[in-house]
């Protein structure tokens, strides 16, 4: 067999558990072939009965194909972890007598330009040659529209499985809630979980029918033991006749997820019956952690970090025990995927390496002293200047429309951008999603309130990621400055959909002030006063992020362009004295505004966001 280069944890859980009925749950005409797939013969030896099985897993993938090795200089060394080394890493084992299963925690189709030029086909068509068996639906796995991915899950050639995503006219769960593989004498079921922030961290209009009344829900979004009570019924429906149950689902950790009860931890905890959770979303790594169901029983938890950073390998014993690893790399290559995966990357890439300009200074997304640290969504950073900048400067110097504000949420942020020549595909790893600019009229007490959403958990501290606590919705912004005083709690109230409804209390958000192009003057924010409100279709017109108080607002354009497009568009409007615009403060158009906060050259920014501690 290949040689692994593996981190390996030792944790082990005695499973108990007996049979399962193949595909037990509800289940629509989306994945009807949910009765199991049999793996083996079930009629075996009492050797094959007794072998092991290994469930190899990743999550979070995020349609990154293109890996590779680096050395300390940065320079490329070779291929990284790739789907066709995965497709090797199986073949070999399997022909070597292992008994092994391929699963996946989702988020694969979106986030890097590979899923988004076809939005997912290719990267199905990948995962689909790689012989991935199961997987579960991830948050952004819908960014392309609910009917889009439910058409390529229909085609998959594999099964998706989510026990609390539905239909609410129907009721029926759009995915099976579970699915049973035979495997060495043995039923092994997986209970799929999805994130009730589905439905605010992808686009929201998607969820929603012409009238704008939400046709799916996923439970756990109004109540968490909603979520709680689909996973066990779930659990329920399989566990008397499982070997083991294991789940898989997109949920993560973190002091957000975990206030709201979302995360995994919170949900093995209150269920039981389970004897694994493979994990996926907040791209953590976890080589192996156990966690305390309701019962009391140990459960392991495990998460592969994201953009095949690693593959997991969970082996469950002869004896009914459990133990996890995580591979980060495999010198085979399975010649076939590996074609697939390099047609594709020559094809985006004729089309995408065009170079459009030169960085002087790096734009960050993490901490400048601590790359671990991402910063985006939580405070200032240059990055986060630039993009709303680019919109900024698009309206008022490009199309010459009005724009007072712009705004650009830190989750939107995904890439940060080092020192030297930019490309468009560069500049498209910076907002990947595809997501089209408008410009809508809204009130300034609007405006205030979106800010406050974006502000609910700035300042605290996350101890799951030993990081400021972040929040998606984080606003970087252009044309304003504002202050978020993280002594004030939190009182933003949401509705039974996740959207805004009120801030009941004192607003964290203070000192908010707009730039008049007239005066040169920063000017308090009116909340009765209408402004010209720049930013992507996903915060503006379709609620993403939870920001429904603009649904309704009157819209001046939309359908402008890309982000991703509008910021190349932007960085091509500086000066330089070579072939090639050169990216810094001084280069900038907007210099030309006087007293406008700008300071790339800052990888904090500019001072339009000043946080009190």
């Amino acid at each position: 067999m290949k040689k692994f280069n593996i981190l390996k944890v030792s944790l082990i859980a005695v499973l108990m558990g007996a049979l399962i009925v193949s595909g037990c749950g509800n289940k629509n005409s989306v994945n009807d072939n949910a009765s199991g797939e049999v793996s083996g013969d079930s009629d075996v030896s009492e050797a094959e009965a007794n072998a092991e099985i290994k469930i190899l897993y990743t999550n979070d993938v995020h349609s990154y194909i293109d890996n590779v090795t680096t050395d300390e200089a940065g320079n490329i060394t070779g291929d990284g972890l790739r789907f066709s080394k995965i497709a090797a890493m199986v073949s070999d084992m399997r022909s070597n007598g292992e008994n092994v299963l391929l699963v996946d925690a989702g988020d694969e189709i979106q986030g890097d330009i590979y899923g988004a030029m076809d939005e997912g086909e290719t990267i199905i068509s990948i995962m689909r040659a790689t012989g991935y068996q199961l997987a579960t639906p991830g948050n952004h796995d819908f960014d392309y529209g609910v009917l889009r991915f439910l058409r390529l899950a229909e085609t998959a050639g594999f099964p998706y499985v989510s026990s609390n995503f539905h239909s609410n006219e129907t009721k029926e769960i759009l995915f099976s809630d579970s699915y049973t593989f035979d495997i060495a004498g043995k039923k092994v079921a997986f209970v799929g979980v999805t994130t009730p922030e589905t439905m605010t961290s992808s686009t929201p209009i998607y969820f929603q029918n012409e009238k704008g009344d939400f046709i799916y829900t996923i439970d756990g979004l109004v109540d968490k033991n909603d979520l709680y009570l689909s996973v066990q019924n779930a659990i329920n429906n399989v566990k008397d006749n499982a070997d083991y149950v294991i789940g898989i689902g997109h949920l993560g950790i973190g002091m957000d997820a975990a206030k709201k009860g979302w995360d995994s931890k919170s949900l093995i905890a209150n269920v039981s019956g389970l004897d694994a959770f493979i994990d996926g979303h907040s791209h953590t790594t976890i080589e192996g952690e156990t966690v305390k169901d309701k019962d009391g029983k140990d459960v392991i938890l495990t998460q592969t970090g994201c953009y095949l950073n690693s593959i997991g390998v969970m082996t469950i014993s002869e004896d009914g025990t459990i133990s996890t690893e995580l591979v980060k790399d495999y010198d085979g290559v399975d010649e076939k995927v590996a074609q697939m995966e390099q047609d594709w990357m020559n094809d985006i890439d004729d089309r995408m390496s065009e170079k459009v300009c030169v960085l002087e200074t790096p734009l960050y997304i993490n901490n400048p002293e601590n790359s671990k640290e991402r910063l985006i969504r939580s405070q200032e950073l240059n990055l986060g200047d630039l993009s709303a900048d680019a919109m900024y400067w698009f309206f008022n110097g490009r199309i010459n429309l009005d724009c007072d504000i712009a705004i650009q949420n830190g989750g939107g942020i995904r890439s940060q951008l080092n020192k030297g020549d930019l490309t468009y595909r560069s500049i498209k790893q910076v907002e990947p999603f595809g997501n089209m600019v408008c410009l809508i009229s809204a009130k300034g007490q609007q405006i205030l309130d979106a800010l406050e959403m974006g502000a609910t958990v700035i300042g605290e501290w996350d101890e799951d990621w030993n990081i400021p606590a972040e929040n998606g919705g984080f606003m970087q912004v252009a044309g304003m400055k504002y202050t978020i005083d993280s002594s004030i709690p939190s009182s933003v109230e949401m509705d039974s959909n996740g959207m805004f409804a009120k801030v009941s209390g004192e607003y964290r958000v203070k000192d908010v002030e707009v730039y008049n192009r007239d005066t040169c003057e920063y000017e308090p924010l009116d909340p009765n006063k209408t402004y010209q409100l720049a930013g992507i279709n996903y915060l503006l017109r379709n609620s993403g992020n939870g920001l429904s108080m603009f649904d309704k607002d009157e819209l001046t354009i939309d359908f402008v362009g890309q982000d991703y497009i509008i910021l190349a568009e932007y960085l091509k409007s500086f000066a330089g004295d070579s072939e090639y615009p050169i990216i810094n403060t001084k280069n900038s158009p907007l210099a030309s505004y006087e007293g406008y906060l700008l300071d790339y050259d800052n990888p904090y920014g500019a001072g339009r966001i000043n946080i009190l501690k």
